[in-house]
């Protein structure tokens, strides 16, 4: 297995040298499968790390054909035979002692050292093997760093069975080895914030919402397999440059300016947030997270979307809004994948805040 890893990073390092002379790399997602130093590392992973892709990309492209996106590519490098390309690190110390970030830091040294980190942003998905069930690595995360790109942490899970595309992310061999939790820290390193389930879409959970447990615990629907992915998730993806096969140039955030307006539409009990956004780069949708007071947790965060116009004008329809107090944050995803508000921060974090209040049936704008 050693040889095998140092062979692997060899071909690593002669692609590494050649960076400076070849055109950027399109953003794809590494599958890293990390052994701690006492652990021997699982037979038949190749076949577990098949399915668990095969899934992934099953998922996405019903819920991009869901949503109306056509236009989408799949990031999931693969040998030329079709497997899934696994690069195999072993860790230094032992399994007790790794928590996410400190295995995401150590990958990452790796990577440094054997120059596969290049400038080129890239999204690493990496899955722990902490031994064979019941065993297993608590620490599931997920982020984006401007340097390395997107990132994400989870267990490697090797119980028997097999991961079928077919089957619902809620299934309950799915949800044994929790595989919604596996896609849910891959969406952070795709920089998805948590966005909760809408009554009116009826379909079950959402990929970036609650865990399979606590959605439950709260809606009562003890049956419910179904986990879909929101309309918002899909359009910040379909605008990700792993999506469209582009290099991760999303680089310093553009400045922005937006004219907001919040107006009540009483007879459909809905808040329309409008306006127009300018910006050096072409803003393609608008998202709107309604931070009501009311949720559950922020897993339960209900975010909207709508087209931006050529002449940056857009209207979103907020047509759940809580019953409480609360904050709407606006931002933008542009033509290039990032996504700011206030041109400072990214993501939701760098949302236009619009603190709202509900009170005798009726909400009002602070």
């Amino acid at each position: 297995m050693k040889m095998a890893l140092i062979s692997g990073l060899a071909s690593m390092f002669v692609l590494a040298i050649n960076a400076p002379t070849r055109a950027k790399a399109p953003c794809q997602v590494h599958v890293i499968l990390f052994v701690p130093s006492d652990v021997e590392p699982p037979r038949g992973y190749q076949q577990r790390m098949d399915q668990i892709v095969d899934y992934t990309e099953a998922f996405f492209k019903r819920e991009f054909k869901r949503w109306g996106h056509k236009d989408v590519v799949m990031p999931f490098r693969r040998k030329a035979n079709g497997q899934v390309e696994v690069t195999m690190m072993r860790g230094h110390n032992k399994t007790s002692t790794y928590k996410s970030v400190g295995v995401r830091a150590e990958v990452m040294d790796a990577l440094r050292k054997h120059k596969k980190i290049t400038g080129d942003r890239q999204v690493w998905w990496i899955f722990v093997y902490a031994g064979d069930p019941p065993k297993k690595f608590q620490g599931f995360l997920g982020g984006f760093g401007p340097i390395i790109g997107g990132w994400s942490v989870c267990n490697f899970e090797t119980s028997s069975g097999r991961i079928s595309s077919s089957a619902r992310l809620g299934s309950p061999y799915l949800k044994d080895i929790a595989l919604k939790g596996m896609i849910h820290e891959l969406g952070h390193g795709f920089q998805l914030p948590h966005i909760g389930p809408r009554k009116r879409d009826g379909s079950g959970n959402t990929l970036m919402g609650p865990t399979h447990y606590n959605f439950q615990r709260v809606t009562k629907i003890n049956n419910e397999q179904r986990v879909y992915l929101s309309e918002a998730a899909a359009a910040m993806l379909s605008t990700h440059p792993a999506f469209r096969g582009a290099p991760d140039d999303r680089g310093r955030l553009p400045k922005v300016e937006a004219n907001l307006t919040y107006t009540v539409d009483a007879r459909k009990k809905a808040i329309i947030v409008k306006g127009q956004v300018r910006a050096p780069l072409r803003p393609v949708y608008a998202l709107v997270a309604d931070e009501s007071d009311a949720r559950p947790g922020e897993y339960w965060t209900k975010t909207y979307m709508s087209k931006v116009g050529g002449d940056g004008a857009f209207e979103v329809v907020i047509s759940e809004p809580a019953r409480s107090n609360g904050t709407f944050k606006t931002w933008f995803a542009f033509e290039n994948g990032v996504q700011t508000g206030n041109g400072r921060q990214r993501g939701r974090s760098g949302g236009i805040a619009k603190p709202y209040a509900f009170s005798k049936n009726r909400w009002t704008f602070k």
